[in-house]
């Protein structure tokens, strides 16, 4: 027999459902992820669980897609929309449940206003450069300067980026791997935009997300 979903995920749904079909967004599976597709990158909405309490924490972000992995990353805005919101009642999570998807939507439409193109994710690192950013920021800032001919700064972050890994952790040891190479080559910008395009297709298909072409 088919498991069925608790009150306050159905609430959840229903009302993401609703806000969020006139931008885009879809569902992943059955689960509280939903997700807006721009070729290289996500919006990513997560009704977040507690182990403890029947309710919903927020989180919005998005997913850069040229790291290679099946599953979805918080690369931008990480940090919760809200604090726990409890189940009440049905009625009182209604109203809780609405909230969330319009601040959800909101947060949605920022981030898209923000990264309309990898120009503009490339400038949004750069005004970011004095604050701390090492590890994955800085792989991804990295990404985002080579693809648009900032090779001497894409050269620096990646060799920051390595300078962080532990070469006798097999996972640390191929991203240092991959740093190198994509560092050798990103002079060569449409060399370095080809490889990146690539490992987005191949996140995709790990991802399960539909088949579409992918340019920057």
């Amino acid at each position: 027999m088919a498991q069925t979903s608790p009150i306050h995920s159905k609430i959840l749904i229903d009302a993401a459902r609703r806000v969020f079909a006139p931008i885009g967004m879809f569902q992943r599976g059955r689960s509280r992820l939903w997700l807006g597709d721009h070729g290289w990158w996500l919006d990513v909405v997560e009704f977040q669980p507690s182990s403890w309490s029947k309710g919903s924490y927020l989180n919005v972000s998005c997913t850069w897609l040229w790291n290679v992995k099946d599953h979805i990353s918080f690369d931008v805005g990480n940090i919760r929309e809200s604090n726990f919101e409890a189940f009440e009642n049905e009625g009182q999570f209604r109203a809780v449940a609405e909230g969330l998807a319009v601040r959800a939507k909101e947060k949605v439409l920022h981030y898209r206003a923000l990264f309309p193109s990898i120009e503009a994710v490339s400038k949004f690192y750069l005004r970011r450069e004095e604050e701390p950013g090492d590890g994955w920021p800085a792989f991804h800032a990295a990404v985002a300067h080579g693809i648009c001919g900032r090779s001497d700064a894409a050269v620096n972050l990646l060799a920051r980026f390595s300078c962080e890994l532990n070469p006798d952790v097999e996972w640390q040891r191929n991203a240092m791997k991959e740093s190198a190479y994509l560092a050798s080559i990103v002079n060569n910008t449409d060399q370095f935009r080809q490889a990146i395009l690539e490992r987005v297709v191949q996140t995709r298909q790990l991802q399960k997300l539909p088949q579409s072409p992918v340019s920057f």
